[in-house]
C-alpha cells in the first residue's frame, strides 16, 4: 500500500490509531477482518470481570508453546465474562497496557472444529498494539508475562459485539476462544539503545533534540526556525540491534512537537497524562519510512515534515526498538 508519511501520522498521533497486525513468518498479513488485530475492533460499553477459568465451562487444549493448539470442547455453555485461563506461564517481562505484542494465536467460535484465524497456520506470529484488538485482548493480556500461553474466552461484548463478523463465521452472541503464545511484548516505556552512537551533528539539525540515548527524550523547535517545505528523516543514533529489513513492521516510540503551536505528546507521556504507548510501522510501504530499511534496532531518528491542509508542519523523534 503506497503511503506518504502525512498519510501515516494519524496511525502514530490520532486517537483513531488503527493498527494493522503483520506476520512475522510467511510475510503475510494478518489485518483482515476476521483478525482479532484488524477492523473489528468492539467498541460496545462492557464489564472488566475477568475470570481465570476456573469453575466454569473451558474448553481442554493440546500443545503446547509453540504448537498449533488443538480443541476439544465442553458439554457446558461459555460463561458471560472474559476468561483467562494461564496454559503455561513464560519467565519474561510482564506486559503492560498499551503495549506492542508479539504472539502467536488461534481463534475460534466456541464449539467449532476450524479456526476462523490462526498465526500457526501462517507460520509466523504476530504484531499488534493492544490499543487496537478486540476488548477481551487489550484487557486479557496486560499482566501476563513474555513466554505464557493463555487460553482466552472472550463473549460477545468484549470481541465483535452484537454485529458479529459475518466474513469470519462470527455470529453477534458468539463466544470466541484463543490461544496466545506471548512472544514478545513493548512497553509505553521502553526505549531505544542506550549504547547507540550518534551518527549525526546536533548544531546542523532544524531542532533541538533532548536526552541520552535509550531515555526519555523531547524535540523543540527553536525559535524563528524556518518552516520545513519537504519531509525527510535524518537518523540521530546507530543501535547495536538487528539490521531492519523492507518488509518488516518496526516497533518505534516516539516524541513529536506542532511546529506552530509547539505542543507535543510523546509515546510514554503527553501533555494531559500517559502517552498512548509505542507505534508499528511498515518498512517497504511506498513511503519516507521505507527509510528505515538499512537502519538497526535500537536506533533513534529524526523526522521533519512540512504542514499540509489537515495538518500543521511537525518535528518527530523516534526510536527503533523491536521488530515483530
Amino acid at each position: 500500500m503506497n503511503r506518504t508519511l502525512r498519510r501515516l501520522l494519524p496511525v502514530l498521533f490520532s486517537a483513531a490509531l488503527v493498527v494493522t497486525a503483520c506476520s512475522t513468518g510467511s510475510g503475510e498479513s494478518a489485518g483482515e477482518s476476521d483478525s482479532p488485530t484488524g477492523d473489528g475492533t468492539s467498541t460496545a460499553d462492557a464489564s472488566s470481570e475477568i475470570g481465570d477459568g476456573t469453575g466454569v465451562a473451558m474448553p481442554e487444549v493440546s500443545g503446547d508453546f509453540g504448537d498449533a493448539p488443538e480443541f476439544t470442547w465442553p458439554d457446558g455453555d461459555p460463561d458471560a465474562n472474559l476468561q483467562v485461563q494461564v496454559l503455561s506461564e513464560g519467565d519474561g517481562s510482564q506486559v503492560e497496557a498499551q503495549s506492542v505484542v508479539a504472539a502467536n494465536y488461534a481463534g475460534y467460535v466456541w464449539g467449532s472444529d476450524t479456526a476462523f484465524d490462526s498465526s500457526f497456520a501462517r507460520g509466523g506470529s504476530t504484531g499488534f498494539s493492544l490499543n487496537r484488538v478486540i476488548q477481551g485482548w487489550s484487557q486479557g493480556i496486560p499482566g501476563h508475562t513474555v513466554g505464557s500461553r493463555l487460553l482466552i474466552t472472550v463473549p460477545p461484548s468484549l470481541g465483535y459485539g452484537e454485529n458479529g463478523n459475518p466474513q469470519a463465521g462470527i455470529g453477534g452472541t458468539d463466544t470466541i476462544v484463543f490461544v496466545v503464545d506471548i512472544v514478545a511484548a513493548y512497553g509505553p516505556e521502553q526505549f531505544g539503545d542506550p549504547d547507540a552512537a550518534a551518527v549525526a551533528d546536533e548544531a546542523d539539525l532544524p531542532v533541538t533534540v533532548e536526552g541520552a540515548p535509550g531515555k526519555p527524550f523531547t524535540v523543540t523547535i527553536p525559535e524563528g526556525a524556518e518552516v520545513p517545505t519537504d519531509s525527510r528523516m535524518i537518523q540521530l543514533t546507530e543501535g547495536t540491534g538487528e539490521t531492519i529489513e523492507a518488509g518488516r513492521t518496526v516497533v518505534v516510540t516516539y516524541s513529536r512537537t506542532d511546529w506552530e503551536t509547539g505542543q507535543g505528546l510523546g509515546s510514554w507521556q503527553e501533555e494531559t497524562g500517559p502517552g498512548r504507548g509505542p507505534a508499528t510501522v511498515q518498512v517497504g510501504a511506498g513511503d519516507l519510512w521505507d527509510d528505515v530499511a538499512g537502519m538497526t534496532v535500537g536506533s533513534r531518528i529524526l523526522v521533519i515534515e512540512p504542514a499540509t491542509e489537515q495538518a500543521p508542519a511537525m518535528a518527530m523523534v523516534a526510536e527503533l526498538i523491536g521488530v515483530v
